[in-house]
């Protein structure tokens, strides 16, 4: 089997970037950093361009006008890019012609555009959103979910993936996390990740564009890279957006195991190091 069967072309753009203190993650460097809300657009063979992800989009400051949303754009100060259309264009994406999105998790830097794909299936676990819905609105801000963002019909478009339908991989019994075949072909296969957020996932490809590398999208079960290669744990009060901070340790640490591994590049939203990867500043 060629290369080209088994790897597929991606693309990765930054839909807007909040500011954050450092010291939040290692606990000592006191200063400001960019966290980028980096998004992925795939070209698959059979499916077209399959989006994942779409960064903070151009309706934050809409979504977050109003108490207790508004204490959102407060505590994480945004600014956002615009519409995460204009990202794609230069790649030749037309929203409306998008039939596939796959959204990692509900935080409203992941899915601020969503509402620019008319026609696009979300895939998403079964246990992604029904929890944020089901929190009163501050418990929702503390989440870093903002109802407002989501696609008034979101509920016929979600094509939502059962838990049980995540299952070890056959062909990798020490990869640490269940994964789901999307399309049954080996090119996109979803992955839990959980503790970050409700029902969070990640993607499992070989990127073409990169030397075929088999790379893990960790979407945001880690922030940044020092977690994973000098375990560096996360400090408060960055413990406290975390859903199920037992669960996110513990995803934490089976990603530093599989690092170790060497059979994985690991890449998450907001590292510093995935804006190497960044084609369209």
């Amino acid at each position: 089997m060629s290369d080209t069967d088994t790897s597929i072309e991606v693309h990765y753009l930054n839909g807007g970037h909040c500011s954050q203190w450092l010291c939040a993650i290692d606990g000592r460097s006191f200063r400001r950093v960019r966290f980028h809300a980096v998004f992925l657009a795939f070209r698959h063979p059979r499916k077209g361009w399959i989006i994942c992800d779409t960064g903070y989009g151009a309706r934050f400051f809409d979504a977050t006008r109003r108490l207790p949303f508004r204490f959102y754009r407060w505590a994480t100060p945004v600014t956002p890019r615009g519409a995460t259309a204009a990202a794609l264009a230069p790649l030749g994406v037309r929203p409306a012609e998008v039939r596939h999105v796959i959204i990692t998790h509900f935080h409203a830097d992941h899915i601020g555009g969503l509402d620019e794909f008319p026609n696009a299936r979300v895939h998403c676990h079964e246990h992604a959103l029904a929890p944020l819905r089901a929190l009163n609105a501050f418990a929702q801000t503390r989440a870093a979910f903002l109802p407002a963002l989501l696609p008034k019909n979101i509920d016929a478009r979600l094509a939502p993936i059962p838990a049980e339908k995540f299952s070890p991989p056959a062909d990798d019994k020490s990869f640490p996390f269940p994964v789901f075949d999307l399309f049954d072909d080996g090119l996109l296969r979803l992955v839990e990740l959980p503790g970050h957020a409700p029902g969070q996932i990640g993607v499992e490809y070989t990127d073409r564009t990169a030397n075929a590398a088999h790379t893990l999208y960790c979407a945001d079960a880690f922030w940044h890279s020092m977690q994973i290669t000098r375990c560096v744990n996360l400090r408060w009060p960055a413990t406290l957006p975390q859903w199920d901070i037992a669960a996110y340790r513990s995803t934490v640490t089976k990603l530093r195991a599989l690092a170790q591994t060497g059979t994985h590049r690991l890449l998450a939203c907001h590292d510093e190091k995935t804006q190497r990867h960044v084609e369209i500043q």
